[in-house]
């Protein structure tokens, strides 16, 4: 059995000393993915919460 979370993020940066566009902040939008395989806890009946794994992506 699988659990999946999928999150959406945003971020910025910049580089410095660079001469291109990338010398000014910019920012990107990206996807994660995180799957776990495992047997299902029958206390949850999941394999794995998904808000814990949303708690441990950020942690």
């Amino acid at each position: 059995m699988r659990s999946m979370t999928t999150f959406d993020i945003q971020y910025a940066h910049r580089f410095y000393g660079f001469q291109g566009e990338a010398r000014y902040l910019h920012g990107h939008t990206g996807g994660l993915t995180i799957e776990v395989e495992d047997t299902v806890n029958p206390g949850v009946n999941m394999v794995f919460p998904c808000n814990e794994i949303q708690k441990t992506a950020w942690a």
